[in-house]
This record gives structure tokens, C-alpha cells and sequence, in this order.
């Protein structure tokens, strides 16, 4: 056999040794991301930003700056756990509509949406935090008016929403299947539970009205109102860095607990 045919086929076998090398190395990759793929994407939903800043505490505070920091907190939070994959509709001070909220939670096929807010209501003696799950009918007066204001983040811009009427909001709540209503009212109990005795909590907190960023039917939802800007107690929590770690964990129990769940329901088909 020629010298040259016979290094070339020792070439040919190096190169074959050297790519069933780099398969053998690339397996724990692929392996990490198709495992990364399928935990649970949280999508986190900071209200307001840009030139809509929310509610505005008497000190000045806006709840656009607070719902922000307490959702890359929670960011924070979860992905610590290493558990999920966390989205956010806004990572800045910028304003975005409330359908294309909605839009980017459904593009990215989230398993959970939650949405962040804080309250703005008529009595400075009422406080705590509120949890909301979509409905046609307002459970309360209160949750009516606080869907009410908002919904109206978008008019406020001066944008025109198509589908915000509301006859086009009750036939889009009408829509929600049967396991996204039960997936919304589970984390809502579940944060409910989580916060009992730690974060301050509104009387009956578990509310539910008509709300614009709720309006998937797909994707159990729910809207977070953290305290009340209005309240001289909450204002100072809603403002303190220590509370919204200590609320991001909280939530992150409450995540724990509704993935569990109802996860588990869902997978033996108790859920739909």
C-alpha cells in the first residue's frame, strides 16, 4: 500500500474520531436545552411604564417605577430556583399597549401570566394586596372600578382599542375554557396561602372582573394588585427593596405550589 494512501485514510479516521467527539460533547447541550425548553415559561407583566406611570402616591412614588422593580425581582426569583423560564412584557420605562401584552405572552407560549399593579382606591385606611382572575361580571364594585381604571391605560394614550367595548370584553371572557378558569382561580389560592400572615392582604382578597390584559383564553392568568398606593403603610412596604424580595419569594412559593397542582391535574386530565 502507498505511503500517501495510507496516511490519508489515518486522516480520514482522525476526523472521524474527532466528529464522534464533538456528537458525544454536544449530547449534554442538547440534552440541557430540550430540558430548558420544557420548564414552565412565567410571563411577567409590569403595569404601565413610559408615559402612563399608574397610580401616583400622595409622596409622588409612581406605581409604574414599583411594579417594575418588583417584577425583576421576581424574575430574579424564579429563575433562581432554576425551575422555569421567566418572560417579561416590558424590562424598561416603556409603554406598551394593553393587547400587545397580551400578544407576547400568546407568541411565547407562556404556561402563566401574571400581571403586576398597585392599588389607587378612594379610603386611605384601606390596604393590602389583591389578587384578580379574569370575568364577564365584576365579583364586587371595587373590582369593577379597578378593572375600569386599568383598562383604561390605553385610552388614556390616546390610542383607539379595538375590542375593549364592553360587548366585544364579555364575548372574549366567554371564551376562556374551563382549564384556564381552573388554572387562574388555583394560583390565585395559591398566592392567597402564600401571603397569609406575611404580606398584608385587602378583606376578601380573591376578586375578579373584566380585565383587558387577562383576556387570553388559553392561558391561565391573573392581575397582582401588590398594595395601595393610598395607604400610608403599604406605600412605605411597595417602596422598600427588602419587601419586594421577600414578596418575589412569597410568589415564587405560590408558583411552586400552582406548577404541583395543578400540573399534575392537568397531565391526568382532571384539569380540563
Amino acid at each position: 500500500m502507498c505511503g500517501l494512501c495510507t496516511l490519508n485514510r489515518r486522516r480520514f479516521g482522525q476526523a472521524l474520531l474527532g466528529l464522534g467527539a464533538a456528537m458525544a460533547a454536544s449530547r449534554p447541550l442538547l440534552a440541557q436545552a430540550s430540558y430548558a425548553r420544557k420548564l414552565p415559561l412565567v410571563m411577567l407583566d409590569p403595569g404601565h411604564g413610559g408615559h402612563d406611570p399608574g397610580a401616583i402616591a400622595p409622596d409622588g412614588t409612581f406605581e409604574k417605577t414599583i411594579t417594575l422593580s418588583s417584577a425583576m425581582a421576581l424574575r430574579h426569583a424564579l429563575l433562581a430556583t432554576g425551575r422555569y423560564r421567566v418572560g417579561m412584557t416590558r424590562t424598561s420605562d416603556h409603554f406598551i399597549k394593553l393587547e400587545n401584552r397580551v400578544a407576547k405572552s400568546i407568541a411565547a407560549k407562556a404556561d402563566l401570566f401574571i400581571a403586576m399593579h398597585c392599588d389607587h382606591l378612594p379610603s386611605p385606611d384601606l390596604r393590602g394586596a389583591s389578587i384578580f382572575t379574569l370575568s364577564a361580571t365584576a365579583s364586587d364594585g371595587l373590582a369593577a372600578s379597578i378593572a375600569s381604571d386599568e383598562n383604561r391605560a390605553d385610552s388614556d394614550a390616546g390610542i383607539q382599542v379595538a375590542g375593549v367595548s364592553p360587548q366585544v370584553a364579555n364575548v372574549l371572557a366567554s371564551l376562556e375554557t374551563r382549564a384556564t378558569r381552573i388554572g387562574a382561580a388555583t394560583f390565585a389560592e395559591d398566592v392567597q396561602a402564600s401571603f397569609q400572615g406575611v404580606v398584608p392582604l385587602l378583606p376578601d382578597p380573591m376578586r375578579s372582573a373584566n380585565f383587558a390584559v387577562l383576556r387570553d383564553p388559553a392561558i391561565p392568568s391573573a392581575l397582582l394588585e401588590m398594595g395601595c398606593l393610598t395607604n400610608p403603610l403599604d406605600e412605605k412596604l411597595l417602596t422598600s427593596p427588602r419587601h419586594r424580595t421577600e414578596m418575589a419569594e412569597r410568589l415564587t412559593d405560590a408558583i411552586d405550589s400552582y406548577f404541583q397542582k395543578y400540573a399534575a391535574n392537568r397531565d391526568n386530565g382532571q384539569a380540563g
